[in-house]
């Protein structure tokens, strides 16, 4: 019932006779799965007022039959796809197609605006809103993926010392999260060690893990479709007094935009209740990144929390809390958490203590 029900308020806010989700090879992917469940990588969802399909070929057809319970309707070649769908759309004669313009390239644009007359509009803001808020549904599934990344991190910890590379540990994090019932990764671990820690996005690279390093361990997992994004700090062997210092920092930083953050707080709102603090501490321009974002079926979705964001942070969005210090040459320190708005502030989804993790 929860598919229906998104897809009905996707049609009637979309203000459209028809709406189109294309899914070529993944363009599309995330919103057929929160439209329909369907996980494949080739598929269309067609709305109008005749009707729902999915179209997609025969590799997924008892695929989309089982996930979406839907009626669908195969495409077995003999001309282009876009040919095919535009044929499909000319007999629902549909004047206006909404369709989510970020997820479809040019060319396929440029195809289907000539084969169909009809006019288009973006779609891509009421999806975006609507996936922001999470019901508990989706909550819980997050919060499951939060789980299996944790265990996965605690397995880590045995496995990860001196003379190690980064992309060994990464390859371990990522096995033991499978272990424990990921899909898979969220995305590329990020595994920076010594001054390779200051490089806010440096995924797992040859580098050698050294005695006395500090290591960013960036990492998450998809369970049933949903993500987790958890970072903590590895230091091998004791660490040294400024790495515990510029770590206090940041976690006191995250603790003042845990603690305050209520409902109908802009994004940047949050993000200063933490970028204000570093800043007094003198590390403002060691910071150049917005302070968290949506996570969902993607792991970088609405909504933004940053210095620009517009975003009004309602309850049941779901977003990380991520404050860092870069010092470029050295070393960095971050801390991520997970969290979910509810009526009165936040409820922190991640469980991994957010001291410094010491391997001896």
């Amino acid at each position: 019932m929860v598919y229906e029900e998104r897809r009905k308020e996707l049609f009637e806010r979309s203000e459209s006779d028809c709406v189109v989700l294309i899914n070529i090879e993944g363009s599309s992917r995330p919103s057929l799965l929160y439209f329909t469940g369907f996980s494949g990588t080739f598929a269309t969802l067609v709305l109008s007022k005749k009707g729902e399909w999915v179209l997609t070929d025969p590799r997924y057809t008892e695929q989309a039959k089982k996930q979406t319970g839907m009626e669908v309707v195969e495409y077995r070649g003999g001309k282009k796809f876009t040919e095919f769908l535009a044929d499909f759309l000319r007999d629902l004669e549909c004047e206006e197609i909404g369709i989510e313009k970020s997820r479809v390239s040019l060319s396929l644009f440029e195809e289907l605006s000539k084969n169909v007359k009809a006019s288009f509009k973006s779609v891509d803001e009421v999806i975006r809103k609507m996936r922001m808020v999470k019901d508990e549904g989706e909550i819980e599934k997050i919060r499951k993926a939060i789980e299996i990344a944790e265990k996965a991190f605690m397995d880590m910890l045995d496995f990860v010392e001196a003379g190690r590379t980064e992309k060994e540990v990464a390859a371990y994090l990522e096995y033991r999260m499978k272990v424990h019932g990921a899909e898979k990764a969220s995305f590329d671990t990020i595994i920076a060690s010594g001054e390779r820690s200051a490089l806010p996005h440096g995924v797992a690279s040859d580098k050698v893990i050294r005695e006395g390093d500090i290591i960013v361990v960036d990492f998450g997992c998809v369970y049933d479709g949903y993500v987790s994004d958890i970072t903590r700090m590895v230091s091998i062997g004791d660490p040294k007094e400024e790495h515990v210092k510029i770590h206090e920092i940041v976690v006191k930083a995250q603790d003042r935009a845990i603690e305050n953050a209520k409902p109908g707080m802009k994004g940047s709102e949050i993000d200063a209740l933490a970028r204000d603090y570093i800043e007094s501490m003198g590390y403002g321009r060691e910071f150049g990144h917005g302070l968290g974002h949506g996570i969902g079926i993607e792991v970088h979705e609405g909504p933004r929390i940053s210095k620009m964001s517009e975003d009004v942070i309602e309850e049941g969005m779901v977003f990380t809390v991520e404050p860092g210090i870069y010092l470029e040459g050295r070393f960095g320190v971050r801390v991520e958490e997970d969290v979910v708005m509810r009526k009165d502030g936040v409820e922190v989804l991640t469980k991994l203590n957010r001291g410094i993790f010491v391997k001896k």
